[in-house]
């Protein structure tokens, strides 16, 4: 947690955790346990108030079984975050999300599933779905602004890209133990994702006339959607070596010199 212990909004999140006896509790992580005491630097976050109780309308069990994937999901992709596929466990992910050992296997069958899960959700309910949908005017500032979105997933949800690189390592094996081969072809299926939806925002400009009528649509929208995960891989691996806020700056300006039509 960041000087202030303030911490972005997270896509599963539902309500902000609080302080228990049993340690810190939150709708998703549930209560976690401390080998050591927490620093001191820590607690004045976690002594929130409990909010007030609202008699709320009985949830559906189809609501109840929707919340508790949502919060193993998020539980698997932090764990998978702080310690590698190898290590995420789902019996520990189910403690660690406030539930039983047993219920992601109960909810997901298996391992190899709940990653598939885990894969999805990153691309296509949290990734992409952030990214503003194909304009009919002004695509080129859209463009433009779901770059800048891309990049600064890196800064604000650094767990979740971290993540995310690690579930498309796992689904990169081939011909070994390891290999999924579900979750390689899940890989297949939604990595393009967002490169598909930069590809709409070049075809939406050159039909409006704002994008040159001359370029390559298919391989604009690659090169730009393979230097952004580039770019979130080299800052992963080494933070300090690249100043995310100026690369996207410049980056757009570069795109925007490129591709509007003179």
């Amino acid at each position: 947690m960041p000087p202030g212990c303030r911490s972005s909004p997270s896509p599963f999140s539902v309500r902000p955790a609080v302080r228990t006896g049993a340690g810190l509790v939150s709708p998703h992580l549930g209560a976690r346990r401390f080998t050591c005491p927490l620093p001191n630097r820590y607690r004045n976050c976690m002594t929130a108030a409990a909010p007030a109780q609202i008699a709320k309308p009985r949830r559906t069990q189809q609501e109840r079984r929707a919340q508790s994937e949502r919060r193993i999901v998020h539980a698997a992709l932090m764990m998978i975050a702080d310690r590698g596929i190898t290590r995420t466990t789902l019996a520990e992910v189910g403690e660690a999300a406030g539930y039983s050992r047993g219920l992601p296997a109960h909810l997901f069958g298996n391992k190899d599933n709940l990653l598939r899960e885990c894969l999805k959700r990153l691309i296509v309910d949290y990734w992409i779905e952030s990214l503003p949908p194909p304009p009919a005017d002004r695509a080129l500032a859209t463009l433009s602004d779901a770059i800048i979105r891309w990049i600064d997933h890196f800064d604000t949800h650094p767990e979740y890209a971290r993540a995310y690189y690690l579930l498309l390592m796992e689904a990169s094996f081939a011909e070994t133990e390891h290999r999924s081969p579900e979750l390689s072809m899940l890989a297949r299926e939604v990595s393009p994702g967002g490169e598909a939806r930069f590809r709409a925002y070049i075809e939406a400009g050159r039909a409006a006339g704002e994008i040159r009528a001359d370029i390559d649509v298919g391989f604009q929208a690659l090169a730009i959607h393979e230097t952004l995960r580039g770019l979130g891989l080299r800052w992963l691996i080494d933070p300090h070596s690249v100043d995310l806020k100026g690369f996207g700056t410049a980056f757009v300006a570069d795109m925007r010199g490129r591709l509007t039509a003179k």
